[in-house]
């Protein structure tokens, strides 16, 4: 019991799920350079430099909303630490971003470093503190977060991202809301109590299922090209697979519209959008491989 809970302190104050989240984005971009395995060393000063980014700023975005958390069920367990060790998160955010930053200056290069601090200023200034509190489109504009860690593994060489590293990062923007989206519909009141603009609070579950319906649509058309545009470069075994792939999160959306599915069934394909991300990411690898 006191390791699980060691783990959900650790868990709650750097955001470690989201962490590995961003680190697997990051090998995916790092895949789209040529001849990676030509290159490997350079993974462990990048998953080290966008690992302490990442939980700093799962560390700001603890100590910032701090307000919010307490109105809702979800994350109030955080309010109590965060409260308690607020001087000692503030350090130790600080000091990750230095580390981070030195990581990436001596190993990697000055474009990758901006790529990872542009993944930490957009997550901890353009959500957390404008986009969360101020509009319902927060996590649609919020989402572009996660897709710097690919533009970040796609640089590590030339500087210059990819084509398949943006394509990667661009993935990951559109299969956010879809993702976040269908998490939220079971927290619809907490958003309510907190008077945070989530779109299930502000325009309904109705809504919510129609937009949800629309992103997946448009992720499954985006996850199309590499099999009709041949300058994205995956490999046979991506433009196999991208269709099917699309289509774990599209039938769900599908159904659940027309089914008019509650939270049991959202948090089903809240669970399917995990599936879909990991299984794009660990092909966009093999695919390298291959």
């Amino acid at each position: 019991m006191q390791n699980e809970s060691k783990f959900s302190f650790l868990n709650n104050a750097f955001k470690l799920e989201i962490t590995f989240l961003i680190d697997l984005v990051a090998i995916a971009g790092f895949f789209t350079i040529s001849h990676p395995l030509l290159h490997i060393i350079l993974l462990v000063p990048l998953i080290f430099s966008g690992t302490l980014a990442s939980m700093a700023a799962g560390i700001f975005n603890n100590l910032y909303d701090i307000d919010i958390d307490s109105k809702m069920q979800r994350v109030s367990s955080r309010r109590s630490f965060v409260s308690r060790e607020r001087r000692g998160l503030i350090t130790i955010m600080i000091i990750f971003l230095i580390l981070s930053s030195m990581i990436a200056i001596i190993f990697l290069n000055i474009y990758t470093l901006i790529f990872i601090m542009l993944g930490f200023v957009s997550y901890a200034i353009l959500y957390t503190i404008y986009l969360k509190r101020r509009t319902d489109l927060n996590i649609v504009i919020g989402g572009i977060a996660g897709s710097f860690p690919a533009l970040a593994g796609g640089s590590v060489i030339n500087g210059i991202p990819t084509i398949s590293s943006i394509f990667v990062a661009v993935i990951v923007f559109l299969w956010t809301p879809t993702h976040f989206w269908s998490l939220a519909i079971k927290y619809t009141d907490d958003y309510k109590a907190a008077n945070i603009p989530m779109l299930p609070a502000t325009r309904g579950i109705e809504s919510t299922r129609f937009w949800i319906l629309i992103n997946s649509s448009i992720l499954l058309i985006f996850m199309s090209i590499p099999v009709f545009y041949p300058l994205i470069e995956r490999g046979f075994l991506f433009r196999v697979l991208t269709i099917p792939m699309a289509l774990i999160l599209m039938i769900p959306s599908v159904v659940y519209y027309l089914k008019k599915g509650g939270e049991k069934q959202y948090r089903k394909l809240f669970s399917a959008s995990n599936t879909f991300l990991s299984l794009a990411l660990i092909v966009i690898v093999l695919s390298a491989l291959t």
